[in-house]
């Protein structure tokens, strides 16, 4: 055999070859893409919105060397996961030879070629001229509060935010805010308030976050003028306010701006008696608050804070202290 030929059958033999490895990478790209990239991102640099939540955090494998771990310490973390993280095992999803396939394709990309994989935002993905959103990328990447006032902001960062509320936010809505504010807070549901009756057993009102606030209290002690007062709050206050004066009732946490809370000893205890009859007899503006003058007397009126007194929350003294 010639040298000649034998060069061109090595040459068939190295490109035959070289197919083969491109055609495992190319398998082990789509099971990334498919079943690890939600986590670990497809970068691999583990930068995704599911990982900001876990602790501790996905592997970052664009950070690693192929040093740091061999083939088969990867391959049994797939199949066996990591106790007290969200890595689980794969073994119900991907075959032996699936798993074998992904990790080389991890090692390869990431860890030894330092590689970006798959671009999400492409036009094949649905997100043709990507560019066209960069004024909202600094709200995406955090560069820019996403609570950070208008006045702070020029025209384009203004633009930007609002293109990034409209368009980003559904994926990237871990961006970056000056105030937490509260984790947590209850939100109002409409429900038909006449012409329906519930059954015998009730076992959806009786859970309710709002109700509770609307059973009767039963208080001990009061006065004659108080349990006056009491007749009154049940038959105009309570509506608003709840029956416990909380204003965690259905209609109470649907109203902006709040009721107040009269249970509440930083609101009570900066109020004399003659600044709440002020504010109950004229109404607070801009509030759902309305002027009771034309509504209750002025015994009532004292019968009722009375109440309120006795019932909820001491109000402050007449030009001194909490009473």
């Amino acid at each position: 055999m010639s040298n000649k030929l034998l060069g061109v059958l090595l040459s068939l033999l190295s490109l035959s070859a070289l197919a083969e490895v491109d055609a495992d990478h190319e398998a082990g790209r789509q099971l990334y893409n498919y079943r690890c990239y939600y986590c670990h991102g497809y970068s691999g640099d583990a930068k995704t919105l599911a990982a900001s939540w876990m602790d501790p955090k996905p592997a970052n494998f664009a950070a690693m060397s192929l040093n740091d771990r061999t083939q088969e310490q990867m391959e049994t973390v797939v199949h066996q996961g990591i106790e007290g993280t969200a890595m689980m095992s794969f073994d119900y999803f991907l075959s032996a030879a699936e798993v074998s396939t992904v990790v080389r394709f991890i090692r390869k990309e990431f860890m030894e070629n330092k590689a970006a994989n798959t671009h999400y935002h492409t036009a094949e993905a649905g997100w043709p001229n990507h560019e066209r959103y960069q004024a909202a990328f600094p709200f995406a990447t955090g560069e820019l509060p996403v609570d950070l006032a208008d006045d702070k902001l020029n025209n384009e960062q203004r633009a930007g935010k609002v293109l990034y509320l409209k368009a980003c936010i559904s994926c990237h809505d871990q961006g970056k805010v000056e105030s937490q504010g509260p984790i947590w807070r209850t939100e109002s549901i409409s429900y038909p308030r006449n012409n329906y009756s519930f059954t015998e057993f009730d076992g959806v009102t009786g859970a309710s976050v709002f109700l509770k606030h609307d059973r009767p209290e039963r208080q001990a002690g009061l006065s004659e003028s108080a349990r006056k007062g009491q007749q009154l709050w049940d038959g105009n206050c309570a509506f608003c306010h709840a029956k416990d004066g909380t204003g965690h009732n259905w209609i109470g946490s649907f109203l902006e701006r709040k009721p107040r809370d009269l249970t509440s000893s930083q609101f009570m205890g900066q109020l004399t008696r003659a600044e709440l009859k002020e504010r109950i007899k004229s109404g607070v503006v801009n509030t759902s608050m309305p002027a009771w003058r034309n509504v209750l007397t002025e015994e009532q009126l004292e019968q009722l804070i009375d109440y309120i007194e006795q019932a909820f929350h001491q109000l402050k003294a007449e030009g001194g202290t909490q009473g």
